[in-house]
């Protein structure tokens, strides 16, 4: 890759890197995935990528209405395996749900082999909602769904041959970078309003990353790929939160900058890449972050410190252990 195509990918924007989810995936005919907030945007096309694929996918996301409306969208280009396209109640900041969600599919299903974590928000105004700040929901939510699917991922895990993992990824963003001191000693300290709606989504999307690389650490071994992705920079309903948080003038300023980002289906790929090209298992990609287009690159310096995310690990597990809802 060439300086040119290093900086692209540095900075949020595609390195054009050759990559066609319709002709360089494999067949996924007999694998389950779900994608979380696969109702819109980046969700919806990587769901659609990968039913395209034939592979069976959950939409997990809170309303059924949109999730069907995501569904009719997707079987529209993805015709003939209607059946295989389902919606699963899911809130990401609602540990219950999260829950139930969970033991919806295990109850449904033999096998697990791809969770993408894709639901989230970015720069909403402070608030905490069930004990945690709206945005470290992306990381917290996530990381109670893949914990509460862990019987069944190691299953799949165990039963696929060996040239095929089991595969979870974790929607990060390049916003990484804006939270080089994060305090995840407590989660009262991790609540703490920094004083910026972009440094609390810094923590939470560097959350992403550090428990991509504690979950596959502590999955050696096993035949599961854990890896975080930045999509790209690209103008997605997740404008929503800055327009909550500075009024009309982002929203204004968002709209402008659209015409100029990457589009969904270019900012899927990276996404759909961690979630089902062979390359993952071919270079052994484990606990990677990966930018725009499918490329390895290297995240912060925290991003890259193995006693953070344990930290931010213990935190989350104690967090869990304390508010876990008895069905």
């Amino acid at each position: 890759m060439g300086l040119r195509d290093s900086l692209a990918a540095c900075t949020g924007f595609s390195n054009k890197r050759p990559f066609d989810p319709e002709h360089d995936l494999p067949d996924l005919s007999g694998k389950v995935a779900v994608v979380t907030g696969g109702n819109t945007g980046l969700g919806e096309q990587t769901a659609l990528n990968l039913h395209s694929k034939n592979a069976k996918v959950y939409i997990a996301c809170r309303s059924e209405e949109r999730a069907l409306e995501a569904i009719k969208r997707i079987n529209s280009r993805s015709k003939g395996k209607e059946d295989s396209l389902i919606y699963l109640p899911f809130d990401l900041t609602d540990l219950k749900a999260i829950k139930t969600a969970a033991e919806t599919i295990k109850g449904k299903e033999e096998r697990l082999d791809i969770v993408v974590c894709n639901a989230g928000v970015m720069a909403w105004p402070y608030k905490l909602i069930n004990g945690v700040e709206v945005q470290l929901w992306n990381h917290l939510g996530h990381f109670a769904f893949i914990h509460y699917l862990e019987p069944l991922l190691l299953k799949t895990a165990r039963s696929n041959p060996p040239s095929t993992s089991v595969r979870v990824v974790n929607l990060s963003s390049l916003g990484h970078k804006m939270m080089n001191k994060p305090d995840f000693s407590s989660m009262d300290a991790a609540n703490q309003t920094y004083g910026s709606t972009w440094k609390r989504y810094g923590q939470a999307k560097l959350a992403c990353i550090l428990d991509a690389v504690e979950r596959q650490e502590r999955w050696k071994g096993e035949n599961i790929a854990v890896n975080s992705a930045h999509p790209g920079v690209i103008n997605t309903e997740l404008a929503r939160g800055p327009a909550a948080s500075y009024g009309a003038i982002a929203k204004w300023a968002f709209k402008i900058q659209g015409k100029f980002l990457m589009t969904i289906p270019e900012g899927a790929k990276t996404s759909t890449y961690l979630a089902a090209s062979r390359e993952v298992d071919e270079h052994n990609y484990r606990g990677k972050y990966f930018t725009p287009i499918a490329t390895e690159t290297s995240p912060s310096k925290a991003a890259r410190d193995p006693e953070l995310a344990k930290q931010l690990w213990k935190i989350s597990e104690e967090f869990l252990a304390k508010n876990d809802p008895k069905l």
